[in-house]
């Protein structure tokens, strides 16, 4: 840190230019990554082609397509880097031969992750090495998922065409089964449809984690680009996603930077990988069939509020809700500890106990930093159903303005900006809420537009001694006093 308490490492043109440090902190909370200047700058460019304007004049549509599932994979491609060829470190290729005898003990298809795949190189040569395994003998049948959250690199990758590029030296070693499965047209390597059809691919952010569960992860050379915070989050993730036993491969050079307690460091001929902590069904190498699925660490999100209408103990009348206050200051410091996601996982465990008692069994603030978390990683049926109890005990300004954001994240303008009003009328010195009723209307009156940013102004200057920044990604009162003058200054 310098002694402006901004991170040193932050690129000077993105420091120097609102937009750019907008989307660096922006980019940095729904990826994970940190992205250098360049990118960044081409980045704001496609935005504003696509908003219009600048981001001081429409800073409600930056956010909008920042919040959208489909943008996100569309912008994406700006951000990151498509580096990848086929049996890449084959180290992990021998490993993976080496580990097949004792994995098709299961007797089931094996499940198998190419995450962060880039154009598909690593996920075909997965699929290219164990179809050769079965052809040499081996009985087994397997599938392969593959994702990234470059959009236009999964289209390259299900398109299967190569140029020479994608074929090198370092992974020469493998080149009699490359041969059995690709074949020359013109400048071109196509990929044989036989392999092609045991590998899905399909656009994903590993920050949302993972929807199956695997027998075998690869996510190599890839946690470079994460943040450190973010980095603990993805191996949450990875592991979470891991089926009991299961092997986790990263880059070579990742290994020694892993120290999670789920995930044992395994050596074998002098190469590294990981492996989940198993049950007892699945210890000795799977003595006996295992089955299908280890039950998942938490439910769905979705499974939470039925368990919770359906288990009660008894039905009586319960006493009218007391008030649940929120210290936006304690929620800053819940969420500065992981992002807010022990927290958050907590609370939601918790609720789904019938006997669980909100006004108990919780604070406010964890309540609200459970909230924000969950639509920062863009679970919305999570934070849906932990936004209903703080709002069975807290109908002030902080839980009108969390149910205005669970709106506008997810399109719904209209339904928050009434959020947003309500907040405003709730606390005069809430700024967060006047300035989101700024920027939505943006298309409106150009007086009335003036006048709402005049507001949110002295919204600003009211609330400026009151920690809300958790609520607008870190940024002071100041920063966003300055978007608004600028706002109006353009307006004129």
């Amino acid at each position: 840190m310098n002694d402006t308490g901004v991170a040193a490492e932050i690129p000077a043109v993105v420091l120097s230019n609102p937009a750019l440090l907008f989307l660096y902190y922006r980019i940095e909370q729904i990826l994970g990554i940190r992205t250098s200047g360049e990118a960044l700058i081409k980045l704001n460019e496609y935005l504003e082609i696509n908003c219009g304007a600048s981001f001081i004049e429409n800073p409600a549509a930056y956010e909008r397509l920042l919040t959208s599932r489909e943008q996100i994979f569309e912008i994406s491609k700006f951000l990151t880097i498509s580096e990848t060829y086929f049996f890449r470190e084959g180290v992990h290729f021998d490993l993976l031969v080496r580990l097949l005898p004792q994995l098709v003990k299961l007797n089931r298809p094996l499940q198998i992750c190419s995450a962060a795949t880039s154009i598909g190189c690593e996920a075909y040569s997965i699929a290219m090495l164990l179809d050769y395994q079965i052809k040499s003998g081996l009985k087994f049948d397997f599938t392969v998922d593959a994702f990234d959250v470059n959009a236009e690199a999964i289209e390259t990758a299900k398109n299967a065409r190569y140029t020479s590029y994608a074929l090198r030296n370092d992974g020469a070693d493998w080149k009699y089964i490359l041969d059995s499965y690709i074949v020359r047209d013109e400048k071109e390597f196509v990929v044989s449809q036989d392999i092609r059809r045991k590998v899905r691919f399909f656009p994903h952010n590993i920050m949302r984690g993972l929807d199956n569960r695997y027998d075998i992860i690869f996510f190599r050379n890839s946690l470079i680009y994460f943040s450190p915070k973010s980095r603990l989050a993805v191996l949450n993730n990875l592991a979470e996603s891991l089926l009991p036993r299961g092997l986790l491969f990263l880059g070579v050079s990742e290994t020694s930077s892993v120290n999670r307690p789920h995930l044992a460091n395994r050596n074998l001929s002098d190469a590294f990988y990981f492996e989940k902590a198993g049950d007892e069904i699945y210890d000795e190498i799977y003595i006996e069939e295992p089955k299908r699925h280890d039950p998942p660490k938490f439910k769905p999100a979705v499974q939470y509020e039925k368990e919770y209408d359906t288990r009660k103990i008894e039905k009586t009348a319960l006493p009218k809700p007391t008030a649940l206050p929120v210290d936006c200051e304690e929620v800053a410091i819940i969420l500065h500890t992981e992002e807010g996601q022990i927290n958050a996982e907590k609370t939601l465990r918790m609720l789904a106990d019938p006997l669980a008692d909100p006004k108990v069994d919780f604070s406010g603030a964890e309540l609200a930093a459970g909230v924000t978390y969950y639509l920062n990683t863009q679970d919305f049926n999570s934070a849906d159903l932990v936004l209903t109890h703080l709002e069975k005990y807290n109908a002030g300004a902080v839980g009108r303005f969390l149910r205005g954001e669970y709106y506008f994240l997810g399109g719904k303008t209209n339904e928050a900006q009434e959020c947003f009003e309500d907040a405003a009328i709730k606390d005069k010195a809430f700024w967060p809420a006047f300035y989101r009723i700024a920027s939505l209307s943006a298309k409106g009156n150009r007086t009335r537009y003036e006048y709402k940013i005049n507001k949110a102004i002295e919204s600003l200057e009211l609330g400026k001694e009151l920690k809300y920044e958790w609520f607008m990604g870190g940024f002071s009162p100041d920063y966003f006093r300055r978007i608004l003058e600028k706002k109006k200054a353009v307006e004129k």
